[in-house]
């Protein structure tokens, strides 16, 4: 696997929601899916080829990752977070030892009030002896207003004034496969039709990262699936986690519709996993980048 950074200049789309008029971007990150599908049209458009088993993470800020079951909130609407060093180690033997569930999950922060708050994204900070320190992340965003144009008049009219929200980021990383895709693309374009606009985000490849697969506790760095359409990718002893939907679009010269909607386990799930059928079988579509790491600050060290 190749870490790669992402330099962005100026304000782009993410994964969006419309209500109404109104289009606002849902994460802080860039999906993977929407990052997999800039590069290869990218890389299409000066190879004329497509590589299908290209995969990539989503992208996140710099020294950011979203946050688990152990990395809790210090309080309920706190933005501080903190980590008992090397928990997951920990918790995974607890896993092998057989200990009851309700132990595990014990926060073993004292004095403090914890608030789990998995799958929002935390910023390391620094460290004390025994803890880890995060610090939740929110991108700055703006709203800007387009106008359609109606194909018969050549002129706006009611209805068709609509509102964006563009994020702003600066450096992100992501986990991509090694393939020529990565060697070809540097430059692509984030969004989706004019929503394109002119900003360019800056791709570059930075060396070869080792990150363990292996059964054991597992951490999601995206969604993650069990199973999809009758197909079992591992065996899950336990889940420590949250739900949420998949959902995409997709898009060809002459139509266009909606991926599938499944549920899955969102990013900073945790998974004890027996064995695996294929876990790369399914990162091309942005599910199951599952890594067994100590803690958090050892998947940040690795990427930065």
């Amino acid at each position: 696997m190749m870490l790669i950074k992402l330099k962005v200049n100026g304000y782009i789309t993410t994964q969006m929601r419309k209500i109404r008029n109104y289009y606002f971007s849902i994460t802080n990150y860039i999906p993977s899916t929407t990052l997999r599908g800039a590069i290869l049209a990218e890389y299409f458009n000066q190879t004329g080829k497509i590589d299908e088993n290209f995969y990539v993470s989503p992208a996140y800020p710099i020294r950011t990752a979203p946050t688990h079951y152990f990395s809790p909130a210090t309080e309920r609407k706190g933005d501080e977070f903190i980590e008992v060093k090397k928990v997951l180690e920990k918790k995974e033997k607890e896993f092998e030892a057989n200990r009851p569930i309700e132990e595990i999950m014990k926060l073993e922060i004292e004095g403090k009030n914890p608030k789990p708050k998995i799958g929002s994204l935390i910023t390391y900070e620094g460290e004390s002896e025994k803890e880890n320190k995060y610090k939740g992340f929110s991108s700055k965003s703006t709203i800007q207003m387009h106008v359609a144009i109606d194909k018969t008049s050549i002129s706006s009219y009611k209805g068709m004034l609509f509102a964006y929200e563009y994020k702003h980021f600066d450096e992100m990383w992501a986990i991509a496969s090694d393939s020529e895709v990565i060697d070809t693309v540097k430059i692509i374009k984030i969004g989706r039709g004019k929503n394109r606009g002119n900003k360019i985000v800056n791709i570059e490849k930075v060396k070869e990262v080792s990150l363990d697969q292996s059964k054991g506790l597992l951490y999601c760095l995206s969604p993650c699936v069990i199973s999809l359409f009758g197909k079992t990718f591992f065996k899950a002893k336990h889940i420590i986690g949250d739900k949420s939907m998949y959902s995409g679009w997709f898009t060809a010269d002459s139509f266009s519709g909606q991926k599938p909607v499944f549920e899955t386990l969102r990013e900073g799930s945790l998974i004890y996993v027996e064995s695996f059928n294929n876990e790369k079988s399914i990162m091309p579509a942005g599910l199951n980048f599952m890594f067994r790491i100590s803690d958090l600050k050892s998947l940040l060290d690795k990427v930065s």
